[in-house]
């Protein structure tokens, strides 16, 4: 078990170098585990502390002096999960409850409303067009928020644990915590057919969309990977490690939005200090092809420069030198995901095939 948690640490203690650092933008929260925009306000809900509360994102150094409770029943809200909007509107999963519930932000006294009743645990939610989506248990249900009385209805079933889902056009993604997966439906069609994206993550609770990379948080990992939704075999790729129970995310802007649950807190971190692509932006350097099979080449450098590649365990497993255009030899690694950094600090991602 020691040799395990030295591999762990010392991967850890690499990858924190090759990673950009997260910001705390609140903390002291109980029990954070989604969030959502609504013009310059994040919306947080705190399922064990049964409140809906709100940060103005725009705050300079936002602190928890600055959460304002939105909503705080006096029997609290039964464990508030997934969140939404419609205009003012903000739906809320009541997952202990079982419902869905709905309150007026432009109230001056917001009270929470029942919207449908009876669900099996509702955990993520979203809007498309009148039709809520919900994560129903075992599968995906929806209601109509126009009608008189809402009722739920099956839209795909048979999920082993629907946990987060996030609309993409009309494409539903669906984060399937039991089998570590995340899956999509088109809704444009009458009939939906679930289609695997990813598969082999580690409890999988949180996702959001940024153009045609997806982010997912895998909580027991303690870890957010990326996936280009548009590459012919989609691979997940870690980005940001060393978290604390992430769930919840929302890209604003140029910035990714975590819930890190177990440190009671929303941090962020720039979308561009994430990058797993082929190319560092500020300094024009290249790295191709990624993947690989072969060798990669390095372009655009200005200087020779110093480098080390290290494995997935965080074993180094290549050094040299390396100038433009320079081919390394990755002919005799094993397949799999590698990191390339120079002594400058800057560093990729490639992988092996």
């Amino acid at each position: 078990m020691k040799t395990i948690y030295s591999v762990i640490f010392i991967f850890s203690a690499i990858t924190s170098n090759l990673y950009a650092q997260t910001t705390d933008v609140v903390t002291g929260l109980n029990g954070p585990v989604r969030i959502e925009l609504k013009d310059t306000e994040l919306f947080i809900s705190e399922f064990d502390g049964e409140i809906i509360s709100k940060i103005n994102i725009n705050s300079t150094l936002p602190t928890t002096s600055e959460v304002v409770t939105v909503l705080n029943n006096p029997d609290g809200l039964s464990s508030p999960d997934g969140l939404a909007f419609n205009d003012n509107t903000l739906y809320i999963a009541e997952t202990n409850a079982s419902k869905i519930s709905s309150i007026d932000i432009s109230s001056g006294s917001p009270t929470a409303t029942d919207v449908v009743t009876g669900l099996n645990n509702p955990r993520g939610i979203v809007l498309y067009g009148s039709n809520l989506y919900i994560t129903n248990g075992n599968k995906i249900s929806k209601i109509d928020i126009n009608s008189t009385t809402p009722t739920a209805t099956d839209v795909v079933t048979d999920l082993n644990g629907a946990f987060d889902i996030i609309l993409n056009g009309t494409e539903l993604y669906i984060a399937i915590r039991n089998d570590g997966k995340v899956s999509k439906i088109d809704l444009a069609e009458t009939n939906p057919i679930l289609t695997d994206v990813i598969t082999g993550l580690d409890l999988p609770l949180g996702i959001a969309i940024n153009g045609t990379d997806l982010y997912i948080s895998e909580t027991i990992a303690n870890k957010i990977c990326k996936v280009d939704l548009n590459a012919v075999t989609p691979i997940a790729v870690d980005v940001l490690t060393g978290l604390n129970s992430p769930i919840g995310i929302e890209i604003i802007g140029t910035d990714m939005y975590i819930v890190e649950t177990g440190a009671h807190k929303i941090s962020k971190i720039s979308i561009g200090s994430l990058s797993t692509e082929d190319f560092l932006i500020e300094d024009g350097i290249k790295l191709y092809p990624n993947p690989t099979s072969d060798f990669i080449l390095v372009s655009g450098l200005n200087k020779t420069k110093n480098y080390k590649i290290y494995n997935s365990l965080g074993q180094e497993v290549l050094d040299g030198v390396v100038n433009s255009n320079y081919r390394i030899e990755t002919l005799y690694l094993t397949n799999g995901l590698y990191f390339l950094k120079f002594d400058d600090g800057k560093s990729f991602n490639f992988i092996k095939e």
